[in-house]
């Protein structure tokens, strides 16, 4: 699929989609460092080329974006986390860096078949994630979301995110018998045991986000209470940071399960600290990282959730 990326950072979201074989036929992001990094993974041939517009507002306005109707079927986008994040002041909607207006107005202007959407899982309870079913269904999208960690496909930290796939009415209309069965055969395998999974073909939108914060709260608790966890996500202990909080038992990555001696990455490396100082952009890479989104995660959370092509 012809993918164009919005938020595209550093690029890890992109590895991830390319994973899946997708062709990148845009990219839309603002950091000056990020687009130095995207334009170098362009040259060396990781990426494909294509233009990388800067504001995605001024891509929006411009008609660049409407450009990408009929061309690009599959908009991502990891709109910005700041206004939605349990870290931060939640302003949601009053928070000047909520992106997500701009985002459906370029997925309105392009009308792909899909929208490929991450964010932070406190998205789910900000009382704004109504606000976002509801855009989408006004536009004629249905979705589906689940949470998906870095830690479950094996990695040594948590870093879960909310992911959201929007499929168009067209799309919904020629997959729904074949996307039925296949989803009965994920459940029955047991890959969507960790996380949530809901919003199939929505339509309520509020009693939908109230049904998915009820139902985050609860498996959340039930999670915590099996595993002895507090609740934080800060941990003094190497043991603890390499295990995260899932330090009952094994990741799984795809259909393997994956021991957690197998991924000791910190082991080979004792005594380095958290902080490298002398590198060049060091603070530019620390932000880049933080935002980015860890590839087999996207390429797995999209085998989960989409509908067949």
């Amino acid at each position: 699929m012809n993918e164009l990326s919005l938020f595209s950072g550093a690029g890890g979201g992109l590895l991830g989609t390319k994973l899946l074989g997708w062709r990148n036929v845009g990219y839309v992001e603002w950091d000056s460092y990020c687009q130095r990094v995207l334009a170098q993974r362009i040259d060396d041939g990781y990426l494909d080329p294509a233009p990388i517009f800067t504001d995605v507002r001024e891509f929006v306005k411009s008609g660049a974006a409407a450009e990408y109707r009929g061309f690009a079927d599959v908009v991502t986008a990891g709109f910005p986390c700041q206004p939605f994040s349990v870290a931060g002041k939640r302003a949601g909607a009053d928070d000047e860096r909520n992106m997500w207006p701009a985002t459906i107005d370029c997925i309105r202007a392009v009308r792909p078949r899909f929208a490929f959407l991450e964010n932070v899982p406190g998205l789910l309870v900000s009382g704004y994630f109504g606000r976002i079913l509801g855009d989408l269904a006004e536009s004629g999208y249905d979705c589906r979301w689940r949470i998906l960690s870095a830690a479950e496909m094996g990695a040594p930290h948590r870093r879960q995110r909310l992911w959201i796939v929007a499929y168009s009415e067209r799309q919904r209309r020629n997959s729904r018998q074949v996307h039925t069965g296949n989803q009965s055969q994920a459940l029955s395998a047991g890959q969507a045991d960790s996380s949530i999974t809901g919003g199939q073909d929505v339509a309520d939108t509020e009693g939908n986000a109230e049904r998915a914060r009820l139902r985050t709260n609860e498996q959340v608790g039930e999670r915590r209470r099996r595993s002895g966890d507090s609740g934080s996500e800060v941990s003094d202990t190497k043991e603890s940071r390499l295990q995260g909080s899932d330090a009952e038992g094994p990741a799984q990555t795809g259909g393997r399960i994956v021991q957690r001696s197998e991924c000791d990455w910190w082991s080979t490396e004792p005594d380095v600290g958290r902080v490298a100082h002398g590198v060049a952009s060091r603070v530019d890479r620390l932000k880049a990282l933080g935002n980015g989104q860890v590839p087999a995660v996207v390429a797995a959370v999209w085998r989960l959730l989409s509908l067949p092509e």
